[in-house]
């Protein structure tokens, strides 16, 4: 099935883009490796690269950036975009831990620059400066130059909201579910961040 799909894609037109709050352009279909080792996610990064995919999704917690980082590895860096996302810290250092997992992510990856980091998760405990904090280091991976563009994943209206308060950039994206079952806004948060430029 899923070597169908990418035969379909391969002979399909472009990936359409949307422009982010800060004009990076973001392929719309990203190809994923969740629950891939870094053997799968290596051979399914090539071959999806090789069908017509240019945009990967990986993360920290996925234990496969290394697999990930071996299939782009010399490839035109131009020819892909790549989104990875950091955990939530699991110590009371959550600016520090932060920073760590965002240079953790370049090491494993092989990279200087990602496309896009995502927040992957609020922190279990939903406290909001822990958020900011988070956040502040992810502002400054994104002052340095590390990422084009930095944003969250399964964040609700009152996290993004946690994060408005002293955030200096706002996210370029919030990565959740929609599909059609959910019906058009179910929550309000599309809506929201529509209204918010995410």
């Amino acid at each position: 099935m899923k070597l169908a799909c990418c035969m379909i894609l391969g002979a399909s037109a472009a990936i359409p883009t949307v422009k982010l709050n800060n004009g990076v352009e973001m392929p719309l279909i990203s190809l994923g490796t969740w629950q891939y080792n870094s053997t799968v996610a290596e051979a399914t990064v090539k071959l999806g690269m090789k069908v017509g995919f240019n945009h990967i999704d990986t993360a920290h917690t996925y234990e496969n950036q290394d697999g990930v980082g071996r299939a782009l590895a010399g490839m035109d860096r131009k020819s892909y975009f790549l989104t990875t996302k950091v955990p939530a810290p699991s110590t009371t250092k959550y600016y520090d831990e932060t920073n760590q997992y965002l240079s953790d992510d370049l090491k494993f990856l092989n990279l200087d620059q990602v496309d896009l980091m995502l927040l992957h998760f609020p922190p279990k405990t939903n406290d909001c400066a822990v958020m900011q904090e988070q956040w502040r280091a992810m502002e400054d991976f994104y002052k340095a130059g590390k990422a084009k563009a930095i944003g969250v994943s399964n964040y609700c209206i009152s996290s993004l909201e946690c994060i408005a308060e002293k955030a200096t950039v706002t996210p370029a994206v919030n990565q959740v579910e929609f599909h059609i079952g959910m019906g058009p806004d179910p929550t309000g948060l599309k809506s929201y961040c529509d209204s918010k430029g995410i």
